[in-house]
């Protein structure tokens, strides 16, 4: 049985509700989801593989989660600066300020895209490591 509590959990909980809320009116909340989305899936393969990283599991940066994983098990593949692009919406599309975003259609379509990867990889990996139901 999956924890109800696990960032693995957590993500599938709101990969679902994206997958039914998402719409080209709304692309800044979409687009924010997708980032929360991807790391959280890449968190779950952290707390799998990594160890001492306390403080880079209450950060939102993507690409850093994905460093370290890569330092313990290369079998993990995804684009950086695809993570790069997913990372920035996380603050950009939420918040005002001089970084505030509007993101558009093709934005959300790529950042879905992106996303839509890190939740395979991450998926295929935890169920190579035949923790899914452990989560």
């Amino acid at each position: 049985m999956i924890k109800a509590n696990s960032y693995y959990s957590i993500a599938c909980n709101e990969f679902w509700y994206l997958r039914d809320a998402v719409s080209p009116v709304y692309c800044n909340p979409a687009a924010a989801s997708a980032q929360q989305i991807a790391e959280k899936m890449l968190k779950s393969v952290a707390e799998l593989v990594c160890t001492g990283i306390e403080k880079l599991m209450t950060s939102h940066n993507l690409r850093a989660l994905y460093d370290e994983i890569k330092r313990v098990d290369t079998s993990l593949q995804l684009e950086r600066k695809d993570l790069a692009l997913l990372k920035d919406y996380y603050y950009d599309a939420r918040y005002p300020g001089d970084n505030f975003v509007i993101v558009t259609v093709d934005e959300l379509r790529e950042a879905l895209e992106i996303m839509l990867d890190v939740v395979a990889v991450s998926y295929t990996h935890l169920r190579a490591h035949e923790t899914l139901m452990n989560l």
